[in-house]
């Protein structure tokens, strides 16, 4: 099953819970661990969205670390370097 699937059948779930007769002892973890599966879920999902919208972007790329030219120019200006002990 799908993480949409598995969503939309737990909020489902959810939304009945108060009518299956279950006893309040079992709904109250029942209702907790459904709402953390649903929230874990989700992110999963907003991930996925984020990463396959990058990829079709092509800024998948540029997510290794580069040295940019600033680092280059402090290297130039001399910090970093030793400095004459007197």
């Amino acid at each position: 099953m799908s993480k949409a699937g598995l969503i939309a059948l737990l909020g489902l779930l959810l939304a009945l819970m108060p009518f299956l007769g279950i006893p309040l002892a079992v709904k109250t973890p029942l209702t907790v661990l459904f709402g953390i599966i649903i929230l874990v879920l989700g992110f999963l999902v907003r991930e996925e969205r984020r990463w396959l919208l990058r990829a079709l972007r092509g800024d998948h790329q540029t997510d290794a670390y580069s040295e940019s030219g600033l680092a280059a120019q402090a290297g130039a200006q001399g910090y970093g370097k030793e400095t004459p002990q007197v």
